[in-house]
């Protein structure tokens, strides 16, 4: 047998680990584009647009964050309002969009952003993304811009959030952009002034490491939603029963980044939601998720009493809210043979957003229940009986036959005197055929964190900003007030965009106006 030598051995441990030779570079550019999702592309290719030279750095393998779940932009009076006569004003946008964010938001800032979705828009489409207005619910407004699919330049397609990514990544990679992916910056660089001067950055395959001198920096990390530990310490939610549903390493890098050079951190929010989890928090995709989000169902709590009105259904970040302030943070929906029925022939009431229209017909839920039901799992549930059920739920029978008796006499008068849920959505449960599914109080992602100016720069605790450090979409506070709302659909994603597109821009013209 022959002798491996030990240099040998450090070449294969150096290519299955990268961390043997790793090397250290030192790079020079513009403007350090931290993220890849909406608002890191957007402000990487309207900086490379305006004349700067522009690394983009990316922690993940694959590049889009959290931009790749998303669907639609939110815009008012654009174009493709106009073409369907839609009526809703920028004035009436912001008055709305401030009165359910209950003033908190920097009115400014959201000002800004109102007035200028529409040529935002517009400037997207001119690096070929396609949109569709769909109103989404009965609860929202004709704002959401849903993204049509994207062919990139390697023939894959993709739609919604992802086609965004892939069109504005095509447009970086002919403007010479560098994007470097599995490579997160771990530090700002500052000078002794405490200007920031460029990033630290390391390729976790590799283990080469970057000191990238800049003139800007932009962050763009996309929250800090899947960081228990953030989670708790910033916003005081219990990670384990406020879940994330969209689990892509967002650990809220870029905020801590710039709160270790000074910044000040603001008001934290989410883009809440909910559907149904198993006792591991594994969230669940299909049929059964959809028929959570229905209105015509009953909700109960942990004690069995009805909590809210169903209708909130349609405003699933609202509905997350609901459900996590329940005890336990879950509730029970409760539906039976004649709602699968409906739901089968006559389609949903509730879509789940574009995946599922609204009308979408769930021919899989019985067997999705069958499924759940055979392999022992703890959030879903059949009947024969309001006391079956409270046993299979742990629900106290007594509180549970009473909401069954009051929704039922509810929907008997056509008229909800608890929590005044449309006639239209009152349908009666037959008590020998009941269904439940357990609700879980989920997110889509943070919103908040970092202060910025008009200029999109990070402000200090003084509130000056920090010079040469821009940030940009959910990384930043001031949009949004304690909770999310979806009357304006796709309000996060548009500002996500908008707001990383003008710290491009503001950043390159910074740099021009210093020559």
């Amino acid at each position: 047998m022959k002798l491996i030598s030990k240099s040998l051995v450090a070449v294969a441990v150096s290519l299955a680990f990268g961390s043997v030779g790793a090397a250290e570079h030192v790079l020079n550019t513009d403007v350090v584009v931290i993220g890849t999702g909406s608002a890191g592309l957007s402000a990487t290719v309207q900086a490379a647009e305006a004349g700067a030279k522009v690394i983009t750095l990316e922690k993940n393998p694959f590049i889009g964050g959290g931009t790749a779940f998303a669907e639609g932009l939110f815009g008012v009076e654009s174009e493709w309002n106009r073409l369907r006569s839609d009526t809703l004003t920028r004035e009436k946008a912001f008055e709305g969009i401030m009165e359910r964010h209950m003033h908190e938001p920097n009115a400014q800032q959201v000002r800004d952003f109102v007035w200028g979705c529409a040529e935002n828009l517009e400037w997207l489409a001119k690096h070929d993304i396609k949109f569709e207005v769909v109103r989404m619910t009965p609860w929202e407004e004709a704002t959401w811009h849903v993204i049509a699919p994207y062919t990139n330049s390697k023939g894959v397609t993709t739609n919604h959030g992802a086609a965004l990514v892939n069109a504005l990544k095509d447009h970086a990679d002919k403007l010479g952009v560098k994007t470097m992916v599995q490579t997160p910056a771990t530090e700002l660089i500052a000078n002794k002034k405490g200007e920031v001067v460029g990033v630290k950055a390391i390729n976790t395959r590799t283990k080469d490491t970057y000191t990238i001198n800049a003139k800007k920096v932009i962050i763009a990390t996309g929250g800090f939603a899947d960081s228990a530990e953030k989670v708790q310490a910033w916003s005081h939610r219990d990670p384990q029963k406020w879940v994330s549903c969209a689990p892509i390493n967002k650990t809220g890098d870029g905020i801590q980044m710039a709160v270790d050079k000074g910044a000040a951190m603001g008001q934290v929010s989410y883009v809440g939601t909910y559907g149904t989890a198993d006792k591991n928090n594994r969230v669940t995709i299909g049929d059964m998720l959809t028929a959570s989000w229905q209105p015509s169902a009953l909700w109960v709590n942990a004690k069995g009493e009805r909590f809210d009105n169903e209708e909130v259904a349609f405003s699933f970040s609202q509905a997350g809210n609901s459900i996590y302030r329940q005890q336990g943070s879950f509730g029970w929906t409760i539906f039976d043979e004649k709602q699968i029925q409906f739901m089968e022939n006559q389609g949903v009431d509730s879509g789940v957003g574009v995946i599922v229209p609204v009308g979408a017909k769930l021919k899989n839920l019985r067997n999705e229940i069958a499924e759940n039901i055979a392999k022992g799992a703890d959030h879903v549930v059949k009947a024969s009986s309001i006391e079956e059920l409270a046993k299979k739920t742990s629900l106290p029978v007594g509180n549970l036959k009473k909401a069954f008796e009051t929704y039922n006499q509810a929907c008997d008068q056509g008229f909800d005197g608890q929590f005044f849920k449309k006639s239209r959505y009152l349908r009666k449960l037959d008590p020998t055929k009941l269904y439940a599914v357990k609700l879980r109080a989920l997110n889509f992602t943070s919103i908040g964190g970092l202060l910025v100016n008009r200029n999109f720069e990070v402000l200090d605790k003084a509130g000056n900003p920090i010079k040469n450090l821009y940030a940009a979409g959910v990384d930043l506070s001031g949009y949004v007030g304690a909770t999310y709302t979806t009357w304006s659909s796709g309000y996060a994603f548009g500002f996500s965009a908008y707001s990383g597109r003008h710290a491009g821009l503001n950043a390159a013209n910074a740099i021009k106006a210093s020559k």
